[in-house]
């Protein structure tokens, strides 16, 4: 799952927030990362900064002489170490989509990856990236030429050898074995596959393009060209769905044995047909009672076959945890390229413009490619810190949260710890903080307690 598209501000993720089981149940749980409000919770408080084009990352990273005083606890010496690039194209909407994707045209297709090279080089070769990740959108819809000149690009910025991971997103119906190919020879080494459902019925619901068959056939088609590194994005919860079928959907991925699987519940985003869907009647929610049956299911089954569940909604096998995305839950700085990509750096949390043409438009033109743009005071970036760590089942040690923070975890959220600690909801002892396996299924609430 791409990470990078659930990065929206703190207002954005406040509104979604659903109605709550309990403590409130939303298993894959929105990322709370802009705290960007007065302390009394009223106003947002967005300081904009439009950087001309060709500074961005210098200028982002000048801070206040009172920033300079504070203590610089948590950031990254040398970084950011990770690398995202988007590509927004699709064949077509999936109907519970609302990422920042548009239907693929040729020609725009070459004028993006023009652009995309441009910007790569405001940062050409000033950091010594881990990992990489390419989302969208779907990458593998761009044919074989343009596949290519995408990965050579990356090639060109990139110390392609020296990556740990490298990994990019991929529509069953969109890959083929020359693609694959193209893949293999440019040193990528790890396939995040977008199945969602082996179920056609449920794959036709959802606007998938496509088969049970092909999803099986292209997994196998990685297999054989040396692919030995790949994820299965699945979905759950949606309208009609039993739970016996997502029983058998999680039978046919064990037996393909991936490396790692991401398991996330159907949200039903404002404007999106599916959720257009659920307000005109025609399709029904399922009840969260039956989602948490689904949870919880996916949990024991996953783990019963080997597998570590090591962040909310995402498992792997061991020494196969999506390292790209461990960089966000814990809030590490990394930097974003192409439409709607969100970079962190020095603590300043930026956005690209998210219209494909302005965003081609601008990089020719060479004004600013950002559309949004905050820095986060010292107690935001601790609260945050503690809530993207507490979507790890690892949660995290007082020692790190204070040598990443600079504050101590008990004095800064004692009373919540406490509360949260006698509900069972987290274990709070001399060394960790983390969810417990009831926290788990209300972390969104959880998470809200540290806002």
């Amino acid at each position: 799952m791409n990470i990078q598209n659930h990065l929206p501000t703190y207002a954005e993720n406040h509104a979604r927030l659903p109605k709550s089981y309990g403590q409130g149940f939303c298993p894959w749980v929105p990322i709370i990362l802009s705290s960007s409000v007065t302390e009394d919770g009223n106003a947002l408080r967005v300081s904009t900064v439009v950087p001309v084009y060709g500074t961005k990352v210098d200028m982002l990273r000048r801070v206040s002489p009172d920033e300079e005083c504070r203590s610089d606890m948590g950031f990254d010496r040398g970084a950011p170490h990770s690398l995202y690039i988007h590509i927004p194209f699709c064949i077509s909407k999936c109907t519970y989509c609302d990422f920042n994707s548009t239907v693929i045209k040729s020609q725009l297709v070459g004028e993006y990856l023009k652009a995309i090279e441009n910007e790569f080089q405001l940062i050409n070769k000033k950091y010594s990236f881990k990992t990489v990740y390419i989302g969208g959108g779907t990458p593998s819809v761009l044919d074989e030429t343009q596949l290519s000149r995408l990965l050579n690009i990356i090639s060109k910025y990139v110390d392609v050898f020296n990556l740990k991971e490298y990994t990019i997103e991929a529509n069953p119906g969109t890959l083929n074995n020359e693609k694959i190919h193209i893949l293999k020879n440019s040193h990528v080494n790890r396939v995040s596959i977008g199945i969602q459902s082996f179920n056609d019925k449920y794959l036709k619901f959802l606007g998938r393009i496509h088969t049970a068959k092909e999803t099986k056939d292209i997994f196998l088609n990685l297999r054989e060209k040396g692919f030995g590194n790949i994820n299965i994005d699945l979905i759950y919860g949606y309208p009609g769905q039993t739970l016996n079928e997502w029983k058998m959907d999680l039978r046919i991925c064990s037996r393909l044995n991936p490396e790692h699987v991401s398991a996330y519940c159907i949200s039903y985003e404002q404007g999106t047909p599916l959720a257009n869907l659920i307000d005109s009647g025609i399709s029904k929610k399922l009840s969260e009672e039956e989602e948490l049956k689904m949870y919880e299911n996916t949990k024991d089954f996953l783990i019963n076959n080997g597998y570590i569940h090591y962040e909310i909604s995402n498992f792997a096998r061991q020494g196969k945890e999506c390292q790209h995305n461990i960089v966000y839950w814990e809030n590490r700085e990394y930097i974003g390229i192409g439409t709607g990509a969100f970079s962190y750096v020095n603590g300043e949390r930026y956005c690209n413009i998210k219209d494909v043409k302005e965003y081609i438009s601008n990089v020719k033109s060479k004004n600013s490619l950002i559309c949004f743009s905050e820095k986060l005071s010292q107690k935001k970036r601790a609260s945050e810190i503690l809530i993207m760590a507490l979507r790890m089942t690892s949660g995290i040690s007082k020692h790190e949260f204070l040598d990443r923070s600079g504050f101590d975890l008990a004095e800064l959220f004692g009373k919540q710890l406490s509360n949260l600690a006698q509900a069972g909801l987290i274990t709070f002892d001399d060394e960790r903080i983390k969810l417990t396996r009831k926290g788990l299924s209300v972390a969104d609430s959880v998470m809200m307690e540290f806002v």
